[in-house]
């Protein structure tokens, strides 16, 4: 009977504790990188990090290619997705470097960077970061980068989400439940 009042309690803590971080910030990184392009392999190109901070989102999309690549001098040209709010981004910065917008590129379903062959192009090593008001993360889907210049050609390849990045509370939830099960096994080897 002590035994289940402890592992209820124990079960208890952990289910609060995977609230209580969600409650301060929940943050999705999406790792974008299957390519669309035949005989490009897929790997790790940008990560977009979106965060919800009190009624908005704040995203920031990250290059991070492989430096082979930089070659052909290759540029993000623009991020797509489907917006179920369709809410118009505002608050656009860059991170790092001097990343500038295409014109109107903000919109509900793209961020367009420049294309020009000077400076204000979004490439490796930069980042960005944008706001939209009134949305949370369940409001987005569907992401595409578009890449310029980045084969031999100087053709342009598009990349969908690779996989997600587990957050932190993911790993101290499993953690949590390994050590109960642990706990849990060796009461019952003590019995």
């Amino acid at each position: 009977m002590k035994f289940s009042k402890i592992v209820i309690a124990a079960c208890a803590f952990v289910a609060a504790i995977g609230t209580a971080s969600t409650a301060f910030a929940a943050t999705e990184t999406i790792v974008l990188g299957q390519s669309n392009v035949a005989g490009f392999a897929s790997q790790d190109m940008a990560h977009l990090t979106i965060t919800e901070s009190g009624a908005n989102t704040v995203w920031t999309l990250s290059a991070d290619w492989n430096n082979a690549l930089n070659a052909t001098n290759p540029f993000i040209f623009g991020l797509q997705f489907t917006d179920a709010k369709n809410a118009a981004p505002v608050g656009f910065s860059a991170t790092s470097g001097s990343i500038s917008l295409a014109n109107n590129g903000l919109s509900a379903t793209q961020v367009k960077f420049r294309t020009a062959n000077n400076s204000g192009r979004f490439t490796d090593g930069e980042a960005a970061t944008w706001t939209f008001n009134n949305t949370k993360l369940s409001d987005f889907s569907a992401f595409q980068l578009h890449i310029n210049a980045l084969t031999a050609t100087g053709g342009s390849v598009k990349f969908t989400q690779l996989s997600a990045v587990p957050e932190p509370e993911t790993y101290g939830m499993l953690l949590a439940g390994l050590g109960l099960v642990g706990f849990a096994a060796r009461r019952r080897a003590a019995k």
